[in-house]
């Protein structure tokens, strides 16, 4: 409803401050007397936090990411789709609590559920995918749209031995043989 970041910040305030100053059904159903959340709050503002220490707090659970040309990514050995439509782009996938979301020029692309391990900074497990309708679909579409119950994620473990090089390699077998016939 806004067309500059200057109109989203008035209307931002503007609903704080209806929101404070209005009756809350919440504080209806305790019976707080008055039922409006600056009088219950009163002055309590919170804490500021410095930008940089913001940053900090946060960057353990964010991943920068570039997806393939399929619109997949890999995190953590997992490997899992994005969006087709963004091509060899770069996402910020971000850990949330159990959710794993992937954005880009902050709009949520997908969503996963996800168990992160926060000693570890590893990802432990990814399922369920939800994908959103935004403006970076693919302009060539999909035959078949994924589903939730569709999406596949690939855990590929890394590999911890050296393969061995092979000592004679074997010509490649043909499966059938194509015989001139004029």
């Amino acid at each position: 409803m806004t067309q500059t970041p200057a109109e989203l910040e008035q209307r931002h305030q503007a609903f704080i401050h209806t929101y404070n100053t209005t009756a809350h059904q919440g504080l209806l159903k305790d019976r707080r007397v008055p039922p409006i959340p600056v009088a219950v709050l009163g002055t309590a503002k919170g804490r500021v936090c410095p930008q940089d220490e913001l940053a900090h707090v946060f960057s353990q659970g964010l991943f920068p990411r570039t997806t393939n040309r399929h619109g997949c990514v890999t995190l953590h050995s997992y490997h899992f789709y994005v969006e087709a439509g963004l091509p060899q782009t770069q996402v910020l996938l971000w850990v949330s609590g159990e959710h794993l979301r992937a954005a880009f020029e902050n709009v949520v692309l997908a969503e996963y559920h996800c168990r992160y391990d926060w000693r570890d900074h590893q990802v432990k497990d990814i399922h369920g995918g939800v994908f959103y309708p935004t403006r970076f679909v693919s302009s060539q579409g999909t035959l078949i749209p994924l589903t939730p119950k569709e999406s596949l994620v690939v855990y590929r473990p890394k590999s911890r031995r050296r393969r061995s090089p092979r000592l004679a390699t074997m010509p490649q077998l043909l499966l059938f043989e194509i015989v001139p016939t004029g």
